[in-house]
């Protein structure tokens, strides 16, 4: 939360500066739009790292780590409700808060991993797991047009904070890697400590607001984020009892998100 404060403050401190003066030539100052979300992460599998801790699988092994470059995880696509907050610098510019429900991501197995010990086909697993998303985005927009334009296109640009927490392993995962081979049967291994960094991301967006009105309109957008993060996680041996490996991959998320709300300006 420290990063997200610290990205969005020179934002509210702009905000402020401008409060006293800012509005459309019409009065209006800000608005509030209610609207969905869809989230189509566009991201591919980039490969998997892993660093053997255990002696006795390194001894194994003959090996102190394992890469395989064609597995990875993948995220699926992804619905929910968003808010967005703007504020009329003047009757083109717009700063805007973009902001919602968190959704819950679904992350996807690709490939086969630990090949050296027989292999774990991650496809085979399908779902691994799933994690809530917080991804409040910043922006600031040009509007073409004037304040009595029923059509209004916009182009934007920004920065989106991503924040990931409330992992999930899904219910069978640790079995299914467990029975892969005649090495994973033998070490048990456990799924364990995965953790989903932060991450910051560029964002551009293009979309249209029709006005009913003078205070109400509807609104529609197409955005895009390039964001990845990294992910790690610790592959824990029953049998040995200890860590035998502390895995990490590069998550590709980089979604297009599409947009359709209703707003209302005051």
């Amino acid at each position: 939360m420290r990063k997200l404060t610290t990205a969005l403050l020179p934002v509210a401190l702009l905000a402020t500066s401008f409060a006293t003066h800012a509005a459309t030539s019409d009065g209006k100052t800000f608005s509030v739009t209610a609207g969905w979300l869809h989230i189509m992460p566009q991201g591919e599998k980039q490969g998997v790292t892993g660093d053997i801790t255990s002696k006795t699988v390194q001894g194994a092994l003959k090996t102190n780590s394992v890469y395989d470059g064609d597995a990875g995880f993948e995220i699926d696509d992804a619905d929910t409700g968003g808010l967005l907050f703007d504020y009329y610098v003047n009757d083109n510019v717009v700063l805007e808060l973009v902001a919602g429900v968190p959704p819950k991501m679904e992350i996807d197995g690709k490939g086969i991993i630990l090949k050296e010990a027989g292999g774990v086909n991650l496809g085979s697993v399908g779902k691994v797991g799933e994690v809530d998303a917080y991804t409040p985005v910043v922006l600031g927009k040009y509007q073409f047009g004037t304040v009595d334009s029923k059509f209004r296109p916009y182009v934007g640009a920004g920065i989106m904070y991503a924040h990931f927490s409330d992992f999930k392993l899904e219910g069978g995962v640790n079995e299914k890697i467990a029975n892969s081979n005649a090495v994973t049967k033998l070490i048990q291994p456990e799924v364990r400590n995965v953790e989903i960094k932060d991450a910051v991301a560029p964002v551009v967006t293009v979309g249209a607001d029709y006005n009913f009105n003078k205070d109400w309109f509807a609104t529609a957008s197409v955005t895009y984020a390039q964001l990845d993060t990294k992910a790690t996680l610790d592959l824990y041996s029953n049998t040995l009892k200890e860590t035998a490996l502390k895995g990490s991959t590069k998550i590709e998320i980089n979604p297009i998100v599409t947009y359709v709300g209703i707003g209302y300006r005051f």
